[in-house]
């Protein structure tokens, strides 16, 4: 094709596809018949310069919706096209949640840090009596978000909801320390919390971990040898989904059987979380509701596909 006919195949798609002049228009402007624009388009489409992609249903956000929330019994999914909207609307999917929800349990991490940081003032909210608590303690390194307690307070003030701190730290290091927060009253009413909670909001997160959670002194060896993925607060589970046990796991969160009883999980996929440690954390069951790009989400549908064939 010589340059001067490339040149005016580009002229007139850009015309069309780019400019959105109609056909009669193109011909207008440039004393060409109708039917010969209609010509030089699909000559255009043919040598390549305009490409047409038509999406299949399930490459659409709705479809990839509905394909995540097939695969893991979800009752909801928020797939997000910009990752800067990211935690925005994780801020505006858990603001839904609010209005029906006396006690709300909060996970830990920097993204649900990031989550509180983009919810709006809300001013009449903590009429209904709400209460905020935490689903684990608090860990001693320096990170942003790792304690409970802080976000508790923050997001309490933003929605008016009662403020409950556990009081404790994440990771005891004995039994003997494990026995005596287990006793204690800080313990024992946040348990009675976990016991009533109806929403939940919880990062996916994978292994290995920022911070370490102090993984080889609760498990040794085990978290590499039975191939960790997936981390959700600090329990930590199989490419299956499969909880993997520490002999020396004195972890204080909420137990995982009073997890399964909240009704509404919300859970948080980071931009940048590892897709083997997100299918992991959907395999559990415990999440109900996802907030995930639709990158992630395209390439856990694709990945899992893949699998199947082989």
């Amino acid at each position: 094709m010589k340059e001067k006919e490339l040149c005016r195949l580009i002229h007139v798609s850009q015309l069309y596809y780019e400019q959105n002049k109609t056909q009669s228009e193109i011909a207008s402007e440039l004393e060409i018949s109708r039917p010969a624009v209609s010509y030089l388009l699909n000559k255009a489409r043919k040598a390549g310069i305009v490409k047409i992609d038509v999406l299949s249903y399930h490459r659409t956000i709705r479809g990839i919706r509905h394909e995540l929330c097939h695969r893991f019994n979800l009752k909801s999914c928020q797939v997000v096209t910009l990752p800067d909207d990211l935690y925005q609307t994780g801020a505006d999917v858990l603001l839904e949640f609010l209005p029906k929800t006396k006690i709300l349990g909060l996970g830990w991490g920097y993204n649900t840090d990031k989550i509180i940081k983009a919810f709006a003032q809300q001013s009449d909210m903590g009429i209904n009596g709400g209460v905020i608590c935490p689903l684990i303690g608090a860990t001693t390194a320096p990170q942003r978000g790792y304690h409970p307690d802080e976000l508790v307070k923050e997001l309490s003030q933003k929605t008016g909801y009662t403020a409950e701190f556990l009081n404790c730290p994440a990771i005891p290091t004995t039994a003997e320390e494990q026995t005596q927060v287990l006793a204690s009253d800080d313990y024992k009413r946040i348990e009675d919390y976990w016991k009533r909670t109806s929403t939940a909001l919880i990062t996916l997160g994978s292994y290995p971990s920022v911070p370490d959670h102090g993984s080889a002194m609760r498990f040794g060896r085990k978290l590499i040898e039975e191939k960790a993925v997936g981390c959700l607060l600090s329990y930590f589970f199989n490419p299956q989904g499969e909880l993997i046990h520490g002999e020396d796991d004195y972890a204080i969160q909420i137990p995982l059987e009073l997890l399964a009883r909240v009704k509404n999980v919300i859970g948080f996929v980071p931009q940048e979380a590892n897709i083997d440690s997100v299918i992991s954390g959907l395999k559990t069951g415990y999440f109900k509701h996802l907030v995930i790009t639709e990158t992630l989400a395209s390439e856990i549908i694709k990945q899992m596909d893949e699998r199947k064939r082989i």
